[in-house]
């Protein structure tokens, strides 16, 4: 972790190295600058390489996890693997309603893209949730739930 005057840097998105589109999509939610756990971890995460941060809340950690993994999938490679059916990224949360947190960031982020997103978790009907994976590519779930889903769904 750089020292605290990271804090205080105007270090943009671009800077870091983020896609265009995913640009264009922060700064229409009025996002113009990374935090300094994006700071941090963007450069590395963006370069396929893996990273473990920890923040307090409200610290950035959600986007700085969600840019690298919809740069990623937005790749032209990864967009001609899309199958139906068939998520091309998971996201595993311990509650539904830290999914739901993270599927609010993730949305725009994929549609820069032309992606979609969905939530997966129990006490509402599965068919539902397996028929939302059809034009998904990305899911956001607490853990217990996906791995039922996948289980029950295996043929």
């Amino acid at each position: 972790m750089k020292g605290p005057d990271t804090a205080l840097s105007h270090t943009t998105f671009t800077d870091l190295g983020v896609p265009a589109p995913l640009v264009r999509s922060l700064a229409a939610e009025g996002k113009f600058t990374a935090f300094p756990i994006q700071q941090d971890t963007l450069p590395d995460t963006l370069a396929g390489r893996d990273v473990l941060g920890r923040g307090k809340t409200g610290s950035g950690k959600t986007l700085a996890f969600s840019i690298p993994m919809i740069a990623r999938l937005g790749t032209d490679d990864a967009a001609s693997r899309r199958r139906p059916r068939r998520p091309r990224g998971l996201v595993l949360a311990p509650t539904r309603e830290l999914a739901t947190q993270i599927d609010a960031v993730l949305q725009p982020l994929a549609a820069a893209y032309g992606m979609r997103t969905t939530t997966i978790y129990g006490g509402i009907s599965q068919k539902r949730q397996v028929d939302a994976l059809t034009p998904a590519s990305t899911s956001s779930s607490p853990a217990p739930a996906a791995w039922r889903i996948s289980c029950s769904s295996r043929p």
